[in-house]
């Protein structure tokens, strides 16, 4: 796995995902682990990640190869092809990204701003919010649908369920972009 990939992977992993750790037990005064075992039951939660992983990347996809976004995507496969993908990395970073932003924002962050705040600013973060390019606004804005949903079943189903929906997501977009720019 190139070494940049590695890096980003990583310190998205232990830098989010350990700064949402600390928001979790020394502000909000929750056990981690008692956390982690909140909502459906653990394969439950997998299936339905996976599921709702899917069903939102679906979405995003219908967006993206839109003709009027076109210009956008292509900026994107450039910034993707500037690594080396395999599908492992596409895997590893889909991975850390999953899980470290999601204890970030779901965890730690969503308790204290409630879903649509932490999903306006998490689409923010994402650049996905720009008031001087309308189209990829119009993705922030179906974004932040997307995002507000994860952020409902955290609170209903589980962690783990947005965790592995955030996974796939990112994995079948960055598989589509890698696979897009190869071609």
């Amino acid at each position: 796995m190139p070494k940049r990939l590695f890096l980003l992977g990583v310190g998205t992993l232990v830098v989010f995902g350990g700064l949402g750790i600390i928001l979790v037990e020394l502000f909000q005064e929750i056990d981690f682990i008692s956390m982690l075992n909140r909502g459906l039951p653990f394969s439950w939660q997998v299936g339905a990640g996976i599921v709702v992983g899917g069903i939102a990347a679906g979405l995003a996809l219908v967006i993206i190869t839109r003709d009027f976004f076109k210009d956008q995507l292509a900026f994107y496969q450039n910034l993707i092809q500037s690594f080396t993908w395999t599908q492992g990395s596409i895997i590893f970073v889909s991975f850390c990204a999953g899980v470290g932003e999601e204890l970030f924002f779901r965890a730690g962050i969503q308790p204290f701003l409630g879903i649509g705040w932490t999903s306006v600013l998490f689409v923010a973060i994402h650049g996905y919010l720009n008031p001087s390019n309308w189209r990829i606004s119009i993705y922030g804005v179906c974004m932040v649908g997307i995002i507000a949903g994860f952020g409902l079943l955290f609170e209903k189903w589980g962690i783990v369920t947005v965790m592995v929906a955030h996974m796939v997501f990112d994995w079948v977009l960055l598989t589509f972009l890698t696979r897009r720019s190869s071609e």
